[in-house]
């Protein structure tokens, strides 16, 4: 038998049975955090004895100390009606599988985490599973119970449970619980959301819009905003749609669907807007829905306001040891620093031509604490045959900061320099 909690915040809530008179046979499984309403979830399971039931009165007794409330509830023993025999059932029936997980303990990083794999309503009882981290084996021992049969109809059910440390959680790979059953596999996986916020869901989800780049809102005049919902099983039947706080009609463009590493599947909603729309503040939302979804996931984004730094541009030569080195290609490197907001744009142009993006290298935005801005890198790889014949390379800036919007520095070997 079980009890159910649900919608208490914040933790823990004390779950008693018969007062506390029962003390064995119990499972506790651990609180999850609803994302849908900043509510926590928890149940509790006695296992006894068939003469003990048919025999014996049963209460589960919840307390919730923050808000100083109880709640006894009385499970009813019903008497037991003859069932008819059940045919023979040669059908088989694919597993209903969840994946659940408790969640950080705050206070410090020499926690465990347990992750909770529920595989229920599937016929025949032989089924394998298999855990995963990052879409390869490697996770520590599980343990998954022997399959036991359904109170009603022949499927059976079972749990298989693995215990990690936090530290290891908050590296955020992806754990998949893996379910084989008569050749069919169903995967269901879970990750770390930083500060479990409402941007993911307990199965592993999650939603993220993407800003324009400025190249594409200063210079390209095509301005994209793109909705990435991330972690699924498959991308049938998830549909994705935008909205915005004023009238007006919204076309995006077709969903694209790409495979990740892990095994999951991301999918993608572009949405082409103006210049005008984005710049004047618009807040727009994106909202995914599927079946397997609690409720839909919904994220909003808008344009970031507050102080604007323009970005200072430096370029620089080949190493002089890279150039006498015997390597056929040399590095050109363009340092972006001291600007705000964080978005930004770089490309390479060849003697005034745009370079294709397989040349060159930019690092992430990095936070330049000292001077509370940011900064960038990016390297530019050529033949060293090319930079001896005098080529021009430049390191083309795009960034809300600038007057023009852009700015860009060139580079070309000194003739008659070594």
């Amino acid at each position: 038998m079980g009890c159910l909690v649900s919608d208490y915040f914040p933790q823990p809530a004390t779950v008693q049975w018969n007062s506390g008179a029962i003390t064995s046979g119990i499972r506790d499984f651990p609180a999850v955090l609803q994302t849908s309403s900043g509510r926590y979830i928890s149940s509790s399971q006695l296992t006894v004895p068939v003469s003990s039931w048919k025999s014996g009165s049963f209460q589960c007794h919840v307390s919730h100390a923050a808000t100083s409330s109880e709640v006894t509830k009385r499970i009813e023993v019903c008497s037991a009606k003859p069932q008819p025999e059940e045919p023979e059932v040669t059908t088989p029936v694919v597993p209903e599988v969840r994946l659940l997980h408790s969640s950080c303990n705050r206070r410090t990083d020499e926690a465990t985490i347990q992750l909770v794999c529920f595989i229920t309503s599937f016929y025949p009882k032989e089924i394998t599973v298999d855990w995963l981290v990052g879409g390869k084996t490697g996770v520590p021992a599980a343990n998954t119970e022997t399959p036991r049969k359904d109170a009603k109809g022949h499927t059976f059910s079972t749990t298989s449970t693995v215990n990690i440390t936090q530290v290891a959680w908050k590296e955020g790979k992806a754990y998949t619980c893996q379910v084989t059953h008569r050749g069919v596999v169903v995967k269901r996986h879970a990750s770390h959301c930083p500060g479990e916020s409402g941007d993911c869901a307990t199965t592993g989800v999650k939603i993220s819009i993407v800003p324009p780049t400025p190249a594409d809102l200063y210079m390209n005049g095509e301005p994209k905003l793109i909705c990435l919902v991330s972690g699924l099983d498959s991308a049938e039947g998830v549909k994705i749609t935008w909205s915005w706080e004023q009238t007006g009609p919204l076309n995006p463009d077709p969903q694209q669907v790409r495979e990740e590493p892990d095994d999951t599947v991301t999918v993608e909603s572009a949405l082409t807007i103006s210049k005008a729309k984005w710049l004047a503040g618009n807040v727009f939302t994106c909202k995914a829905e599927h079946s397997s979804f609690a409720s839909p996931l919904t994220k909003t984004i808008e344009k970031e306001t507050g102080m604007r730094s323009r970005p200072h541009v430096y370029l620089f030569r080949p190493h002089n040891e890279e150039l006498k080195s015997r390597h056929p290609n040399v590095s050109i490197t363009c340092l972006v620093k001291d600007f705000k907001p964080e978005d930004i744009s770089i490309r390479w142009l060849e003697n005034h031509n745009v370079m294709t993006g397989h040349n060159f290298v930019t690092t992430p935005v990095q936070v330049d604490i000292n001077q509370d801005s940011y900064f960038v890198y990016s390297k530019l790889t050529v033949p060293k045959a090319d930079w001896n014949e005098g080529y021009s390379y430049t390191c083309h800036v795009v960034h809300e900061g600038l007057e023009m919007k852009y700015t860009q520095r060139t580079i070309e070997k000194v003739q008659g320099k070594k």
